[in-house]
């Protein structure tokens, strides 16, 4: 299930006070210390609690609702993210409006949040005590900050914008990008029409954007700064193999769950092929060692006939090594189980429990209970849960169940990625050679 803030008038004004400097509260208003002079020449003093409480009804009444929608009877507003580097979705879509035709027109507008969807945010950043550590939101937080010099005006993409209310100015301000779509009667698919946008979009102009809150507004990722503050970092003391660090630095980079998870997983399967050969070499010479082996006797041949035979009808079904098998032999070789629950509780002190109790319904893919005392067990548990995963992402053939549906899923994916990623940082330091 998504992660969701509480919307309400508590949070609402918990946030304005981070970000703005308040001249005090009276009767649930929140007024500014130094009112805001737009260039139009509009005052902004504050918010009144009116208009506050009005923002959260109209939130609360949303008949459905995720971490990045709210969809009313007759309207929706989604969160977008763009899927490119230079932000062409936003620059080619801000501020259009498309109307389609029918006895049920429904109109569709990409641009900067509504005020509600301005409020929902802020609820975020008063519910994430990590937003205002972020270089990146501090900066947004001093850009609001900055609007109350005199000579202040609210600009997007280059064009001054009307702003009659602090909530304007925060929807701009975020930088975030919704599209909102409006019906003339009740509808209950609005996710299927944003899609649709999306689509249409992509295919007739080649930019791309998805449903889903922009990095910065979601729990916290993976951060290493929490491990030394960058005045404590020294310089490395291992080289490393390049390849590894190629795929590592491509997850760490990755801003959709998908790409992120795989390339972690393709630093354990760098080394499939490896072990697996490995394995069966050893699983050969231990059964022409054994004492109890004679090269006279029939059987005894046979039984290592069996074993290639074996192997080879694995091979053959795989198209390859056998890949849980080979995932596992990794995990045995180069991941330690103490040191992988360490690095889980240190990031998030339920995760460790959430893998015992949880499946993963979209690749069903069974719980593990990591601080089991049977390490290789363990081991075991760990590498088919995340071969099941692997695979969900990779196939999606038609009719085939359990399936991983992009974006539709990514919040249940991001709970394995700290499991992938963890044991592939332990395969590449184990690498490592000393300067």
């Amino acid at each position: 299930m998504s992660w969701q803030p509480v919307v309400d008038e508590m949070s609402i004004m918990k946030g304005l006070r981070l970000i703005f400097r308040s001249n005090g509260e009276e009767s649930g208003d929140f007024t500014l210390r130094d009112p805001i002079q737009m260039l139009e020449g509009k005052t902004i003093s504050g918010v009144s609690s009116t208009e506050i409480s009005t923002i959260v009804t109209h939130l609360n009444q949303a008949k459905s609702k995720t971490e990045s929608s709210f969809r009313w009877e007759k309207e929706a507003e989604f969160s977008l993210v763009s899927l490119d580097s230079i932000g062409a979705f936003d620059r080619f879509f801000e501020d259009k409006t498309f109307t389609g035709q029918g006895d049920n027109p429904v109109t569709f507008k990409v641009g900067r949040p509504s005020r509600e969807f301005a409020a929902y945010l802020l609820c975020i950043v008063a519910q994430n005590p990590t937003f205002l550590t972020s270089p990146r939101n501090r900066m947004i937080l001093n850009r609001l900050r900055g609007s109350d010099r005199q000579d202040f005006t609210l600009v997007r993409n280059g064009r001054p914008l009307e702003t009659d209310s602090l909530f304007d100015l925060l929807s701009a301000g975020f930088r975030a990008t919704t599209l909102r779509i409006t019906a003339a009667k009740a509808r209950s698919d609005f996710e299927t029409l944003a899609n649709s946008f999306l689509f249409h979009a992509a295919y007739n102009t080649d930019a791309a954007a998805r449903i889903g809150l922009e990095s910065m507004f979601r729990p916290q990722a993976i951060q290493r700064v929490r491990r030394t503050q960058t005045g404590a970092l020294d310089a490395p003391r291992q080289t490393y193999d390049a390849d590894l660090v190629h795929h590592y630095l491509m997850g760490v980079a990755a801003e959709i769950p998908l790409l992120e998870y795989l390339a972690y997983y393709h630093i354990a399967e760098h080394f499939f092929g490896k072990v697996f050969n490995e394995d069966l070499i050893n699983q050969v010479r231990s059964g022409i060692t054994d004492p109890s082996f004679s090269a006279r006797r029939d059987k005894d041949i046979q039984s290592i006939v069996r074993i290639v035979t074996k192997i080879k009808g694995q091979i053959k079904d795989e198209g390859g090594v056998n890949e849980q098998r080979s995932l596992q032999l990794v995990l045995d070789r180069f991941v330690s189980i103490p040191r992988l629950v360490t690095d889980l509780d240190a990031y998030d002190a339920n995760l460790v429990d959430y893998y015992a109790n949880s499946d993963v319904p979209f690749a069903g893919a069974s719980k593990v209970s990591i601080r089991a005392n049977d390490e290789e067990a363990v081991r075991g548990a760990i590498a088919k849960r995340i071969y099941k995963v692997r695979n969900a992402l990779v196939h999606a053939k038609e009719g085939e169940l359990p399936k991983y549906a992009p974006f539709a899923h990514d919040e249940e994916l991001a709970r394995e990625i700290p499991l992938m990623r963890f044991a592939a940082e332990q395969i590449v330091i184990a690498q490592g050679r000393v300067l």
